[in-house]
């Protein structure tokens, strides 16, 4: 199944570091260190929430109805994946591109 998903990156540009009580329910403390750790990190903001949308959007929200079970990490390569419920999910193929108008992501579930 495949889900995709596309944000306008300008909503998250007002966005501070300090405001993580608010969003902790959409990003975890590690997802939220590592957009606030590159520059432009309204894009990583919006590329991350994508594909969390893109991810619930390949399982059905029934299987997955909230973004805080999800977690984007990142290899050292820069190669997203996900964490679902504390377990990498090697099913799952993620993507992600943004540029300061618009990110994207999808999920491939097999």
């Amino acid at each position: 199944m495949i889900g995709i998903d596309i944000i306008f990156v300008k909503k998250f540009k007002k966005i501070k570091i300090t405001d993580y009580n608010f969003w902790s329910r959409f990003y975890t403390p590690k997802e939220w260190r590592y957009c606030f750790s590159n520059a432009g990190y309204y894009n990583h903001l919006a590329g991350i929430f994508a594909a969390k949308e893109a991810i619930i959007k390949s399982y059905g929200k029934v299987k997955i109805n909230n973004h805080s079970r999800i977690e984007i990490a990142h290899k050292i390569t820069g190669e997203p994946y996900s964490v679902i419920n504390g377990s990498i999910k090697k099913n799952i193929q993620v993507s992600i591109s943004h540029n300061n108008e618009y990110a994207i992501a999808i999920a491939f579930r097999n």
